[in-house]
């Protein structure tokens, strides 16, 4: 393989994982979106006498995305722990192990 052929590879590797890194930042926002909205039909339905209709539509919109991309890392959201705490952000996370197998 020549120099010209090894740097090409190494360009095309380049910017094949920097798409890919973008493609997961996108639908990370897109879901970080996706619950910001159902946080505004929520507090429209509870507070402001809003139906619950938004609240649906958005929920199937999550569904859907969840679908397509599968789970959503609920890690990724800066205000997962505050809002849901960091027990349920634990218990929901792959990453982390049960408390049983921490401490057996």
């Amino acid at each position: 393989m020549s120099f010209i052929e090894k740097a090409l590879e190494v360009v095309e590797n380049t910017v094949e994982a920097g798409q890919d890194a973008l493609h997961d930042y996108n639908v990370n926002r897109h879901a970080a979106a996706l619950f910001l909205k159902l946080g505004v039909a929520v507090y429209a339905e509870q507070r402001l006498s809003g139906t619950h209709a938004p609240v649906d539509r958005i929920l199937q919109a999550l569904d859907g995305h969840v679908a397509e991309h599968g789970e959503v890392d609920l890690d990724h959201l800066k205000a997962a722990h505050e809002v849901l705490g960091e027990e349920f952000v634990a218990e929901h996370s792959p990453e982390t192990e049960p408390e049983a197998e921490k401490l057996g």
